[in-house]
């Protein structure tokens, strides 16, 4: 026999089969039937559902009947997601209290250059309004192609959906379209398959599926038609029951399908992720927030200013709303949207070099906000794969390193020696034994990494003998198949029989301890096989206990040799040959991260489908336990009003055994303290909770296209490490937007600060809106740029998370921008004044000014990079992108002045060089004003601790306001 034909899936054991009599009616009506038991179905008794369905498990139904029950329940697929139109989303972006504001000034500007005179150019006339509309368009249109990358979450859920289903119809087995299943329909399952539909197991042959997508835990769950399962049982408990979205990985089934389409468990998931609102990024509220306020003065301001001049009287109307336009454009950065995308932007950039790929731009800084963090276990904090850490065979214990499924790794004894080349007979025998007793095999993806085929556990036990040099497919030609006892819940035990090359037949067992070790007369030891003596007993129950206690999965390994297939017990009489201890390990990296995670003042939890004690387990060998911490379970959790939860909330850092539903309540949870929330997930069950957070994480290798498609950030190498990365790039851009905006609102202030006094005390020419425009875009908007990029702080990371009510910007940092503004505003009235008062000498003037208020911010860019530490304690003390914005921006300037045809269009003329030393000494003059400000705030507020070696990690779950030192 060949090894294909002696390893393959050859099930002879007994059939779990509840509901076999085909004499049961197959055209009754289904109407109904699912909703009028007493108990929920997979509490149910199969044969009284089927019986209320009216089918036979054997026969299935008819074609008729089917037709029927499609019609009835509509077709076995998702609704598709609702999508925004392109008109619509391009309309969105406009809906910004700056971008309004500026759409406003845009409209008076072209009613000014209507009714201004004719005699002068079409660009004198309307350049004000071309130049804001320009820009209030390039903004729109940024911001709407970052929304067409984004795709919707619910669209991913049909690719889960399998495409075809085996099923029985009219007593055959037939495939059909997956979306032709109907409630009632008969599913042939094997491994390998798709699960098209809930459904109520029938039958089971050695029955499991991988539902980590689904439940989150990481083993392949065992399934049994004749389970006893409470009504209130988790999904991960339902035994009797098969999920769409969720494959077989070994055994044969028959399941009577009860739910399709929307009504299925990854329906009623798709539901919650549709009924969880779209919702702003705590810095899209900040801005928004900040928008706002700027909208409001510049009002008040342009209203004041406009009222003064009616008041006054003797000027047309058009020259007095061309006031008020020139002071509305005064007082709005107008660069602050474009810079804000294109900071995000380059961030994104940065993030995704680092493994971080960001789906929507505003979440780019909203992570490094985070003060809670709120992971999930199974493939996130741990690989998804299962490896045996742990063998005790001999009497002896032995580490096994390396992880997953690579085959690489060694087998360690107690001095950390690799004994694979020198296996002792106990662990000889025991990885020749795990190798044959299975049905699983490795091999390499397309990424080559090591993946299994079947089920979990013995993907990982031929991991293990390949790390002892005993592979299957070294051991398997010297044994030829005879037999095979499947696993299954009653005997938890499963036995291959094989005839090695001396014609011996040998029984290689592998199952529970408690099912094999009262079963094992001899022991397999270094110096050779002897009885099992009551001593040995206890030392190996002690061993597994242990072992077991630190939330390792434990199993007993065993072989007999000379027997027959014959017998009435074969596993009888075994020699003992050792234990094996696995579980699904951390991800490399995982414990440090979570300690950065803790020094950040950003609190970790555990929000996982896995058991209490696998969960705990973990979290203590991370570092993420703590003592005081508490674990609850979803059962717990359910009887939990929110009251009690909103009480305990900051107590719980392991959450067992939760459900979609749960996850998404925690979430909100945490959200109601008033905590910016980033959740990490890979399963389809963590789709809502990953929407609902502020920032959603997914896997982006080994996660669910559902999870990657509901986040705002996916981790490219699924390590949680890349999460510690995007804090402190998060963190870093908020910094520099902070940077940049009080470098754009000081400049402003300046411009708000001359051209309020001209218009409002003197008979002074004020600035234009052009030239105004050409200041806060041309020549401030490339050094804003260049601090959006600035290098980041070192201490960063030290410091705790912001706290969520912060504002962008500070009372510190409005003083700030107030005392800039009026040093370069009452420098450019100083350049009015010292002008002779006639009207030629005063344009010449409003010349000078214009100049010196797009010189002077060019300065001042080397003062934003810090709000307390002088420019010359700056670390790199030159910012290369800095230096070279500075000097484009100088030059694009000097275009404007020196162009003779542009002069007419920014009132401009030739400077003598007596003006240029007048120019740049009054532009330079805002360096030292603004370290003679530090240098008297550094004496009132002495160093904060971060500018010296950072403060301590902050109490969980804390929100501090970090200082921008």
């Amino acid at each position: 026999m060949s090894e294909n034909e002696s390893l393959g899936a050859r099930k002879v054991g007994t059939a779990r089969d509840v509901a076999t009599d085909p004499s049961v009616n197959t055209t009754g009506s289904a109407r109904g039937a699912l909703t009028s038991g007493a108990l929920p179905v997979h509490a149910e008794d199969v044969g009284v559902f089927l019986e209320r369905l009216a089918v036979s498990s054997t026969d299935g139904m008819s074609e008729e009947e089917a037709r029927r029950r499609l019609a009835e329940h509509g077709p076995n697929r998702l609704p598709d997601p609702p999508k925004k139109s392109a008109l619509l989303k391009l309309i969105q972006q406009f809906a910004n209290p700056l971008v309004l504001t500026l759409l406003a000034a845009a409209v008076i500007a072209v009613v000014v250059g209507i009714t201004a005179g004719h005699e002068e150019s079409f660009l004198s006339r309307f350049g004000d309004a071309i130049a804001i509309l320009l820009i209030v368009i390039l903004n729109a249109f940024l911001g709407y192609y970052q929304e067409q990358r984004a795709e919707a979450a619910l669209e991913a859920l049909q690719k889960l959906s399998a495409p075809n289903a085996r099923v029985r119809r009219e007593g055959r087995s037939v495939i059909i379209a997956a979306e032709t299943v109907v409630p009632g329909d008969i599913l042939e399952l094997e491994a390998g398959d798709a699960v098209a539909a809930d459904a109520r197991l029938v039958q089971t042959i050695d029955l499991a599926t991988e539902e980590a997508a689904l439940t989150g835990e990481s083993a392949a769950a065992g399934k049994d038609a004749l389970a006893v399962v409470t009504a209130d049982a988790p999904l991960g408990d339902r035994l009797t029951m098969v999920f769409t979205g969720t494959s077989v990985v070994r055994g044969k089934a028959r399941a009577v399908v009860t739910s399709t389409g929307p009504k299925t468990e990854l329906g009623k998931i798709g539901e919650m992720i549709r009924s969880v609102e779209e919702q702003k990024t705590p810095l899209e509220e900040r801005l928004d927030k900040f928008g706002s306020i700027i909208l409001k003065v510049c009002l008040a301001l342009s209203v004041v200013l406009l009222g003064w001049g009616l008041l006054r009287g003797g000027r047309p109307l058009h020259e007095l709303l061309l006031e008020a336009v020139s002071l509305a454009v005064a007082a709005i950065p107008e660069g602050l949207p474009a810079i804000t995308t294109i900071t995000l932007a380059l961030g994104m950039q940065r993030m995704a070099r680092r493994g971080a790929i960001v789906r929507k731009l505003p979440a780019v800084e909203t992570l490094g906000a985070a003060t809670i963090i709120a992971s999930d276990k199974t493939g996130t904090l741990t690989q998804n794969e299962m490896t045996v850490r742990k063998v005790f065979a001999g009497g002896r214990r032995y580490i096994v390193t390396g992880e997953g499924y690579d085959p690489s790794g060694e087998i360690q004894d107690d001095q950390g020696k690799d004994v694979a080349d020198t296996l002792p007979a106990p662990l000889s025998y025991l990885m020749a034994t795990v190798a044959l007793c299975n049905n699983a095999h490795l091999e390499q993806s397309e990424e080559k990494r090591w993946v299994v085929v079947g089920d979990p556990t013995e993907g990982a036990l031929l991991t293990l003998s390949a790390k002892g040099h005993l592979p299957r497919e070294s051991v398997a030609p010297s044994h030829s198949f005879v037999h095979e006892l499947p696993f299954d819940s009653d005997r938890k035990r499963m036995t291959v029989i094989t005839r090695d090359d001396r014609g011996r037949e040998i029984a290689h067992v592998k199952g529970s301890i408690d099912t094999l070790l009262p079963r094992c007369v001899k022991y397999s030891t270094d110096t050779g096989v002897r009885a099992l003596e009551e001593a040995d007993r206890v030392a190996i129950t002690e061993e597994a206990n242990a072992l077991s206690a630190k939330a390792l999965r434990v199993l007993a390994v065993c072989r007999r040799v000379q027997v027959s297939k014959d017998e009435a017990d074969v596993e009888r009489e075994l020699t003992f040959l050792g234990l094996v201890a696995m579980m699904d390990p951390p991800r490399a990296g995982v414990t440090e991260a979570v300690a950065t995670c803790k020094k950040a003042g950003v609190r970790a939890v555990m929000i996982t489908g896995d058991h209490r004690l696998t969960a705990t387990a973990i979290a203590q060998e991370i570092g993420l336990w703590e003592e005081g911490d508490e674990t609850i379970s979803g059962a717990e959790l359910a009887a939990m009003d929110d009251a009690e939860l909103a009480k305990r909330i900051m107590s719980l850092r392991v959450f067992a055994r939760t459900t979609a539903e749960q996850k998404l309540r925690i979430v909100r949870a945490f959200k109601a303290r008033g905590h910016v929330v980033a959740m990490t997930g890979d399963g389809v069950n963590d789709a809502p909770a990953l929407r609902e957070a502020h920032i959603g994480v997914a896997m982006g290798r080994g996660g669910t296209d559902v999870a990657r498609q509901a986040a705002d950030l996916v981790l490219a190498d699924d390590n949680f490490a890349t999460i510690v990365d995007a804090v402190r790039e998060g963190r870093t851009i908020y910094r520099n937007i902070q940077k940049f905006i009080f470098f754009l609102l000081s400049s402003n202030m300046g411009l708000l600060v001359a051209v309020f006094f001209v218009s409002f005390f003197g008979k002074w020419p004020p600035l234009t809106p052009l030239m105004i425009l050409w200041i806060n875009l041309v020549t401030n908007g490339l050094p804003a740029l260049a601090l959006g990029i600035d290098p980041p702080d070192p201490h960063l990371m030290r410091e705790g998370p912001r706290s969520p009510d912060e504002g962008l910007l500070q009372a510190r940092d409005y003083l700030g921008i107030a005392y800039v503004g009026g040093v370069m505003g009452l420098c450019a009235i100083l350049l009015y004044g010292m002008s002779p008062q006639d009207e030629q000498s005063l344009l010449g003037a409003r010349a000078l000014a214009f100049s010196l208020l797009a010189l002077s911010p060019l300065f001042h860019a080397w003062s934003c990079r810090s709000p307390r530490l002088s420019l010359f304690s700056s670390r790199p003390l030159i910012s290369l992108p800095l230096l070279l914005s500075v000097l484009a921006s100088a030059a694009i300037h000097l275009v404007a002045l020196l162009v003779p045809a542009l002069r007419p269009v920014f009132r401009t003329y030739e400077l003598s060089p007596d003006e240029w030393m007048i120019l740049l000494g009054l532009a330079v003059l805002i360096i030292p004003a603004v370290e003679i400000a530090k240098f008297v705030y550094r004496r009132l507020y002495p160093a904060a601790p971060t500018e010296l070696s950072g403060p301590p990690s902050l109490p969980a779950g804390s929100a501090a306001k970090a200082p921008r030192a």
